[in-house]
């Protein structure tokens, strides 16, 4: 035990180990989880500041099925609600959760009109509520929003909303309990391989020997990848995000009904928070950013941006206050889709480039991970989508989702 660990009455950093799994976001915190709970192989979490302190404590933390007709996604979508919904009884620790349905408008005969139909159709398939309104049913279903214009909406009505750091602290301390040592505080500054097999981790605090290592470090994944001879396809990308305090009347009588949702081909989303507020979010805005050094401080023009748009959308809070106001990173890859998969030398595994959708799918790729690594592939999920090699093939992977091309 080093002077530090005495003196903060932490778990030394062991000489080995089976895995290291690399970042304490919500997906390294459930991969932890399942290796620990579901496997035989001893696990240690390496996080170089603290749980949930990158992009997973910034995530506005939606759980939704709507994917258009990416069926990989509802499915993966539709396991991780399922989970999250008895996250209590499956990992000991309740968590902040709302159900809020999630709502798809569109016009019909455009590609999001085709979109918002397919997610209706693929939903009603595999039994997850939904319902579709038209026409007039629209206004009568949804009075707080302008309509004007649309044709169609598609509610996915078992969508909810959490909140990530509540999540990764509760997976990182079942994590702990089930046997897996949970560190933070401990910086990851090199994998270590012989002969193309990896071996290990260098950290700031010494080398940790084992025949597996997870990188799900998030936007700094392409930087620990690199030195493997893997160039990782994924752009750092700094949203805005506010928070509202609504008017009292349309607390009282409108915010329970206010779905999350957005504009078509809008770059910004809405969604009720806990407590009372308004989350107002930008979404794949393309400012690239240093991870390490951002502003983390909203916009004034886009606070006023935000504001006039959702006053529009939204008429009723044209007299919200201004509650708060920060910024995250968003992970994203040229497609758009996750990255997991075994890459490189024999040993090395990549979770990362979730491009805003990490939290809604963590409990399924936590699982995945945790086949990938004893199994060497999945048998819950086909996660032959999220293979690196597509990259390898194409730059530009499968192309942009309907939704954003």
């Amino acid at each position: 035990m080093t002077e530090a660990d005495s003196q903060t009455g932490r778990e030394p950093l062991p000489d080995r180990t089976d895995v290291v799994v690399v970042g304490g976001g919500v997906i390294g915190t459930s991969a932890a989880f399942f290796l620990a709970t579901e496997t035989d192989r001893e696990v240690v979490l390496v996080e170089r500041d603290h749980i949930a302190s990158g992009s997973t404590g910034d995530s506005s933390a939606i759980i939704r099925h709507h994917y258009g007709d990416q069926a990989v996604y509802t499915r993966l979508a539709r396991w991780s609600s399922q989970f999250y919904r008895e996250f209590e009884s499956r990992v000991g620790s309740p968590i902040a959760h709302a159900d809020n349905e999630l709502v798809r408008f569109a016009s019909d005969d455009t590609p999001a009109g085709e979109y918002a139909r397919a997610g209706y159709e693929l939903m009603s398939e595999r039994n997850i509520p939904t319902a579709l309104y038209e026409g007039d049913a629209l206004g009568d279903r949804y009075p707080m929003l302008a309509l004007e214009g649309y044709d169609v909406g598609v509610s996915d009505e078992a969508a909810a909303y959490s909140d990530g750091a509540d999540v990764a602290a509760a997976f990182a301390r079942a994590a702990g309990e089930a046997g897996a040592t949970v560190l933070t505080g401990v910086a990851v500054t090199e994998t270590v391989t012989d002969e193309g097999v990896l071996t290990g981790v260098e950290t700031d605090e010494g080398s940790v020997a084992c025949e597996d290592v997870v990188l799900a470090a998030g936007p700094w994944t392409p930087r620990l990848a690199e030195p493997l001879g893997i160039s990782v396809p994924i752009r750092p990308t700094r949203e805005q995000v506010i928070l509202l305090d609504p008017p009292a009347a349309f607390r009282a009588e409108q915010l329970e009904e206010l779905p999350t949702t957005a504009k078509p081909g809008g770059d910004w989303y809405v969604r009720p928070d806990f407590g009372g507020g308004v989350l107002v979010a930008t979404h794949h805005t393309g400012r690239e950013v240093d991870p390490d050094a951002y502003d983390d401080a909203v916009d004034e023009q886009q606070l006023l941006e935000l504001t006039d748009q959702l006053e529009t959308f939204v008429p009723e809070l044209a007299d919200a206050g201004l509650k708060g106001a920060y910024c995250g990173v968003y992970s994203t890859t040229p497609d758009h889709d996750f990255i997991i998969d075994s890459v490189g030398p024999d040993g090395c595994h990549l979770a990362c480039g979730f491009s805003g959708h990490g939290f809604k799918h963590a409990p399924a790729v936590g699982k995945i991970l945790s086949e990938l690594v004893t199994q060497g592939e999945s048998d819950t999920f086909d996660i032959g989508h999220f293979s690196f090699d597509r990259f390898v093939e194409d730059p530009d992977g499968h192309g942009l989702p309907a939704d954003l091309a």
